[in-house]
């Protein structure tokens, strides 16, 4: 299965150097090993992956200023069968936390800033006193929301991801401006909650007090020094260069009806020039396992430059983004893992009895995985191309992570397998919910359902009745129900038997809305992403799209208004559509006061 049937015949390089970072020459690795590399290979083939590039670095301790970097590259990296190498660049997704995480300390170090301000920018500044546009639902999080908070994940609001979109006015109307339509899910530091909303908010900190952009921040401020040559938040230079690796989803992909879909390369990236802006400071970082081994190295050289020494990010800023705040797995996964703690773009726990601190990544056809052992001066980095590719990342890191430290191998492979096998069942189950026999109809009728729907950050959505096509579909409905992405999604979907609403639903992670009726007013919501509209418009072949989110079940609910000023027809969306982390306890009420997100008839 999958396009390119010489994957696997693709064979390892591994590259090993001392810095500085020169680059390297074919070389049997100390880290990565040819035991190592049999090993990738077998993972490879065992989760029938695309590719992956591998970088290990580690100090030497016992000849000042010396360190030992090594690449493993494997696979491919691009449809026409390009190999991985250390300068392919992937999207490495949330482990661009770190770097706004960073930023964020510069700015509170900057003593310029704090003149200007007449007070110090700190860790427990209210966000509020630095955003004009800062504004949530809950007063009393409003006002009490501090930076700490928005980086650790402990602020009350769930991720709401599908909130975002590109607007005009970027950052500040995308984000901040609209979160005062986003409902809480908790209260101001009673749990975890992971959200990027919160770092994108933070990535308009340089925009506000240095009438200077974020990336710009981070250029000047962390790749420059570092050298990160091919390090960008701009998918026209990734793309310009000619080594931006295509990320591989698993087309038409529905576990909870057994079709494990067909691993297709997302050409072009997930992310239009331009569109990338949307999630910088939360996930934007292109770079390769190259420029990474110098970031790693840095982090480990507390905030000095590998090379020259010289003081990049002072140490007490390192120091704290690696310093737990939050709680953000209770209990250990593994025996030989530990709770999991979050500081500010990073996870601090154990493996073994070592500390180790790292965060993970997930973007369209991208896993990301940077991990280093401060106590050991060790930095592991693992990066996928493959929207699968969670488990071989795991597998490839704890196996290199063994050998250096010279433990028994785990069998993490066999672990994942066996929890892939549980994880199928819970899904069979979910899938064998019948439709009752005769179907139990809503309270109105389907064409009824039709209209504009609004809600304040999400947007609108125009709901298109399928079945309406057989007595005629409105002009704009026409439109989208009879494109080719649409009548492969519907042809998934028993939309032949089933009353099934399409929306149009552009949003960084979504471009359609499938509604599928269940029962009374109750439907089964999919938020399904296609890249079919990317490749038409800029001229891509027929075929080649890929259509993933298929497996993707939320609960949408009709609600009927009863026809005075206070009550409104509209759709009440729960079954964690807000991405919320943490405990899930019912919202009280029902219908509209039930909703994670409500789009009221407008």
């Amino acid at each position: 299965m999958g396009l390119l049937p010489a994957l696997f015949s693709l064979l390892p390089v591994v590259f090993t150097a001392q810095i500085p970072f020169q680059r390297p020459q074919t070389s049997k690795g100390l880290f990565i090993t040819p035991e190592i590399d049999s090993f990738v290979d077998s993972q490879l083939s065992l989760w029938n992956s695309s590719g992956l590039a591998v970088a290990v670095v580690r100090q030497d301790t016992n000849i000042p200023g010396t360190w030992n970097v090594e690449f493993g590259s494997y696979g491919t990296a691009q449809a026409d069968g390009s190999p991985v190498t250390p300068d392919t660049v992937f999207a490495i997704a949330s482990n661009s936390k770190l770097f706004l995480s960073l930023s964020v300390g510069l700015l509170i170090k900057n003593e310029s800033l704090a003149a200007a301000r007449g007070e110090q920018l700190r860790w427990d500044t209210k966000i509020k006193n630095v955003l004009p546009e800062w504004a949530l639902m809950d007063e009393e999080m409003q006002n009490g929301v501090m930076i700490q908070d928005m980086l650790s994940h402990r602020t009350g609001m769930p991720r709401h991801d599908f909130s975002g979109s590109a607007r005009k006015g970027g950052v500040s109307e995308m984000v901040i401006s609209t979160m005062r339509y986003l409902r809480p899910s908790a209260a101001l530091r009673e749990q975890y909650q992971y959200n990027n909303l919160m770092y994108e908010t933070l990535s308009h900190l340089p925009p506000t007090l240095l009438n200077q952009t974020f990336e710009s921040y981070i250029a000047e401020h962390l790749f420059a020094p570092l050298n990160m040559s091919s390090s960008t938040y701009s998918v026209a230079e990734a793309e310009q260069l000619g080594t931006l690796a295509h990320g591989f989803h698993w087309d038409m992909q529905d576990y909870l009806f057994g079709q494990n879909g067909t691993r297709t390369a997302t050409v072009p990236y997930f992310q239009r020039p331009g569109d990338e802006k949307i999630w910088a400071g939360a996930a934007g970082v292109l770079t390769s396992s190259r420029d990474l081994a110098t970031w790693v190295a840095m982090l480990v050289n507390k905030g000095r430059h590998p090379t020259t020494n010289e003081t990049v990010v002072p140490e007490d800023i390192v120091e704290h983004v690696a310093t737990g705040v939050s709680v953000a797995r209770g209990k250990a996964a593994y025996p030989e893992l530990s709770p999991v703690v979050y500081g500010c773009g990073q996870d601090i726990s154990s493996y073994r009895g070592r500390v180790l601190v790292e965060h993970g990544g997930s973007n369209p056809g991208f896993k990301t995985q940077v991990t280093r052992f401060p106590n050991d001066n060790l930095g592991v980095i693992v990066l996928s191309n493959d929207e699968n590719g969670n488990h071989i990342m795991e597998t490839v890191k704890w196996r290199i992570i063994d050998h250096i430290f010279g433990l028994e191998p785990i069998d993490w492979a066999q672990r994942y397998v066996h929890a892939d096998k549980i994880a199928e069942e819970i899904r069979k189950n979910q899938a064998v919910t019948p439709r009752s026999s005769p179907p139990i109809l809503p309270s109105a009728a389907f064409s009824d359902m039709e209209g504009t729907f609004t809600h304040g950050a999400y947007g609108s959505i125009q709901p298109c009745f399928v079945q309406s096509k057989a007595s005629g579909l409105s002009a704009a409905c026409s439109s989208v129900i009879n494109t080719p992405v649409v009548q492969r999604i519907l042809g998934a979907s028993s939309a032949d038997t089933i009353p099934t609403f399409i929306v149009p639903f552009k949003r960084t992670f979504s471009t359609y809305l499938r509604l599928a009726h269940f029962s009374g007013n109750t439907f089964n919501a999919t938020l399904i992403w296609s890249n079919s509209d990317a490749r038409a418009a800029e001229g891509y072949p027929e075929g080649g799209d890929v259509v993933v989110g298929l497996d993707e079940r939320y609960v949408a609910e009709w609600v009927s208004g009863t026809g005075d000023e206070s009550s409104e027809d509209g759709f009440a969306f729960t079954g964690n559509f807000w991405g919320k982390a943490g405990e899930v306890r019912p919202l009280e009420g029902e219908g509209k006061d039930a909703a994670e997100v409500w789009f009221g008839r407008i």
